[in-house]
């Protein structure tokens, strides 16, 4: 009897042991990223990490709306937009068709969630998710999984050369920006 009662001890301390580490919103909808793990360690200067999803991610939304953009910043940055852009043209988005500054709401190290105020609806085209972000010096802010890269989920625009390109063909590393589309009706 002592040998059951250890053995159900046992199995609940390792049931109790085994929590989910990762604290990020479960997303429904639009996303690449798997738990945060870090963040990059990215230059002084003005970037937008962006998530691009095209019609072939968007198409099983369409009739529902773009609602909520949810995303993990690890350092706070001089400033911090969500940005939300249409179908692009090659390497870059198209029409911005949402801005919306969320420096003072933002949270460290913490996954943020800001509402758009006007959702948009989701008719099958690409869209363009990010965050937009100033760093007044070197300093690790936008959160990042820990990969493999999924294609479309680490788009990096940089000021310091006034160009969109995947963080992996930036610097190699394989990682998806941690930035959630959340979809409703």
């Amino acid at each position: 009897m002592r040998r059951i009662y250890m053995l159900g001890l046992l199995s609940l301390l390792a049931l109790s042991a085994c929590q989910k580490e990762d604290e990020s919103p479960v997303s429904s909808g639009l996303s690449y990223d798997g738990p945060n793990a870090s963040g990059p360690l990215l230059l002084a200067g003005n970037f937008e990490a962006a998530a691009r999803f095209p019609a072939s991610e968007t198409s099983a939304f369409q009739g529902q709306r773009l609602r909520e953009v949810t995303w993990f910043m690890g350092v706070l940055p001089a400033s911090c937009k969500v940005r939300v852009y249409g179908p692009g043209n090659g390497n870059e988005p198209g029409s911005l068709l949402y801005s919306a500054d969320v420096t003072d709401r933002v949270q460290v190290p913490a996954w943020n969630t800001h509402e758009l105020r006007d959702p948009i609806p989701i008719d099958g085209q690409e869209l363009w998710i990010s965050i937009a972000f100033t760093h007044p010096a070197t300093q690790q802010s936008i959160g990042c999984d820990a990969g493999p890269n999924v294609p479309d989920g680490d788009w990096l625009f940089s000021s310091n050369d006034n160009q969109w390109r995947t963080y992996i063909q930036r610097t190699g590393e394989s990682v998806n920006w941690n930035i959630r589309g959340i979809v409703g009706e």
